[in-house]
C-alpha cells in the first residue's frame, strides 16, 4: 500500500447554518438562509488532497451507524482509500453543528465513545505496513508514538493543531512541536502556545522548536520562518461565506506543493490559494479545488 500522504484524525459530519438573521433565545425558533450537511475535521484535509491530484488515505475509526456510512461513503465518492479505517461494531457518531453569526462561528459537537479503543497503536500499526511519503496529524498528547513510528520509516512529519486553550498551553505539547518537520497553528494558537500576542514574534519562538513553521493568518495569508528567516506570503481577497476548514484544506495546498517539490514560499502560497477557495462555499471542501482549477487559476504565467 504505497501513498502520498496518511491523513490521521478524527472525521465528523458537519452541519453548517449561515445568513442567520439574529441567534435565537430560549424559547424561540429562526429560520436561517443557507444549510449544508458534509464532513469535516480530517475529512478535509484529506479530500482537498485527494482533488489536486495525490493519493491520500485516511486513518480514522468509523462505526456501522448511518453517519459513520456517510462519512465513509463520502471519500470514497472523493477518490480517498478507506481502507485503512478502523471499522468498530457499534455506532460512532461524530457531529458538529457550525453557526455562522456575527462574522465569527460558534460549534455544538458531539461523540460516541468507544471502551478500549486504542487509535494511537492502531496508526501505529498501519504505518507500518504502509509505504507513504508524508503523515499529517494532530498535535495531540497520543500522538507521540505515531510520529515516532513515522519518523522511523523516514515519513515527512505534517503537524496541525486545534483548539484546545489547556492543552495549547502545556509545555508537553513542545515535545510534540520539535518532531514535526512543518508546524501549520494559526495565530491564534501560534500565540496561545507562546505567550506572545505578535505572530511574528510567536514565530520566532516556535522555529526554536520545529523547522520550517507556517503561521496560517486567514485572508491575510501566512507567515514563514525558515532557517532564520521570516516572510510573509499574501493571500487571496475573496468574498467568504464560511471560513469552517478553510485551515485544513490551506494544509492540503501546502502538502500538494511540497510533494511536487516546490520551494516552501510557493507551496504556501499554493496554500493560501486552496484556502480561499475553500471560504467561498458553506463547508470545508465544497469548493476546495481540483488540480485542474489551480492550473487555470493559479499558475502565474512564469511558473
Amino acid at each position: 500500500m504505497t501513498y502520498d500522504v496518511l491523513v490521521q484524525g478524527i472525521i465528523s459530519t458537519d452541519i453548517i447554518f449561515s445568513s442567520i438573521p439574529k441567534l435565537p433565545k430560549p424559547g424561540e425558533e429562526v429560520y436561517c438562509g443557507s444549510f449544508e450537511f458534509t464532513c469535516g475535521a480530517a475529512y478535509n484535509t484529506a479530500v482537498a488532497l485527494s482533488r489536486l491530484g495525490m493519493k491520500v488515505a485516511v486513518i480514522s475509526p468509523i462505526g456501522n451507524d448511518f453517519l459513520s456510512r456517510f462519512m465513509k461513503e463520502s471519500l470514497e465518492a472523493e477518490g480517498v482509500s478507506t481502507s485503512l479505517m478502523l471499522e468498530v461494531d457499534q455506532p460512532l457518531r461524530c457531529l458538529s453543528v457550525a453557526i455562522n453569526y456575527g462574522g465569527d462561528r460558534s460549534f455544538l459537537s458531539y461523540q460516541d465513545n468507544v471502551e478500549k479503543l486504542n487509535l494511537a497503536d492502531y496508526a501505529k500499526t498501519v504505518i507500518q505496513k504502509t509505504d507513504s511519503k508524508v503523515l499529517h496529524t494532530g498535535a495531540v498528547r497520543e500522538n507521540i508514538s505515531v510520529i515516532e513510528t513515522a519518523k522511523k520509516k523516514g515519513m515527512y512529519i505534517s503537524l496541525d493543531v486545534g483548539w484546545d486553550e489547556e492543552w495549547l498551553t502545556n509545555p508537553q505539547l513542545d515535545e510534540l512541536i520539535k518532531m514535526a518537520d512543518i508546524f501549520t497553528p494559526n495565530q491564534k494558537e501560534a500565540e496561545t502556545i507562546t505567550g506572545l500576542l505578535n505572530p511574528l514574534e510567536a514565530i520566532e519562538k516556535l522555529n526554536k522548536y520545529a523547522a520550517p513553521v507556517v503561521i496560517k493568518l486567514g485572508e491575510e495569508g501566512a507567515i514563514v520562518r525558515y532557517k532564520n528567516a521570516t516572510k510573509k506570503i499574501l493571500g487571496y481577497k475573496c468574498s467568504a461565506v464560511d471560513t469552517t476548514g478553510a485551515g485544513d484544506v490551506f494544509s492540503a495546498g501546502l502538502l500538494t506543493g511540497i510533494l511536487k517539490g516546490w520551494s516552501l514560499d510557493d507551496s504556501v502560497k499554493l496554500g493560501n490559494y486552496c484556502g480561499s477557495c475553500s471560504v467561498q462555499s458553506l463547508g470545508g471542501t465544497t469548493s476546495s479545488p481540483t488540480w485542474q482549477q489551480v492550473q487555470q487559476d493559479f499558475f502565474e504565467p512564469s511558473k
